[in-house]
């Protein structure tokens, strides 16, 4: 009896161990199941793996309303040659740390602007000399100045923690400017509309003096009605 229990004990010992070895599958990736610090010195450790990176871009750009402009950023991890590239080739530039999966975005700071990504959001650099490119295509709705938020996001692996952000986000300056065109659709907009009130005040006139009518006549049967009653008693 004792040899079985003290069988039974090992067995239970040894799938324990072999449990807390092997782990949960699926989790060592992603970093669930890790405590606060070992996460923590996770992400100080892939930090220090990082690359010296460039961003590149245009800080002032401008096209005409109704039209539609392509907008490409370059993130670089820096090799001696691709940084002297860089240097030669971009309009500006920032300093980035890079390495493993790379994220933008560009936004703008108002609902007549609309911006919109071609290609993937994410991309990988893994060793000096590679590059991210990404581009949008930008429309606006009406002429003016806006500003253009451009962000960027070094990752850690596939999760959705960022190891680098950029802060605080580049801003591009757009302009638009007017258009023939769209000056003469915009007063067309406004000759209808101001029809459309003119015809709703002529309307009213119209039925001004019908109204007139019906309410003097009220109240010359209402006081008729009242002279009548005073007469009666």
């Amino acid at each position: 009896m004792r040899t079985r229990i003290a069988a039974a004990w090992c067995l239970l010992l040894l799938l324990t161990l072999g449990l807390a070895a092997c782990g949960v599958p699926g989790e060592s990736g992603s970093g669930a199941g890790l405590s606060q610090a070992a996460l923590e010195a996770s992400i100080r450790n892939d930090r220090k793996h990082l690359f010296d990176g460039s961003l590149t871009y245009t800080p002032d750009v401008s096209m005409s309303v109704g039209g539609r402009l392509t907008y490409a950023v370059v993130l670089t991890a820096r090799g001696e040659k691709s940084a002297r590239r860089a240097a030669q080739a971009a309009l500006e530039t920032r300093v980035f740390r890079v390495g493993g999966w790379q994220g933008a975005g560009l936004s703008a700071d108002g609902p007549e602007v609309k911006t919109v990504l071609h290609g993937p959001q994410r991309q990988a650099i893994g060793a000096p000399g590679e590059n991210a490119q990404w581009q949008w295509s930008v429309s606006a709705d009406e002429p003016g100045d806006y500003d253009l938020a451009l962000t960027v996001i070094t990752y850690q692996g596939e999760t959705s923690r960022a190891l680098e952000t950029l802060s605080p986000p580049i801003k591009v300056h757009l302009k638009v400017y007017n258009t023939w065109s769209h000056r003469f659709t915009s007063m067309r907009n406004w000759l209808y509309t101001a029809a459309g009130i003119s015809g709703a005040l002529v309307g009213i006139f119209a039925l001004r003096a019908p109204l007139t009518e019906l309410v003097q006549g009220r109240r010359e049967a209402r006081k008729q009605r009242d002279e009548n009653r005073d007469g009666y008693m």
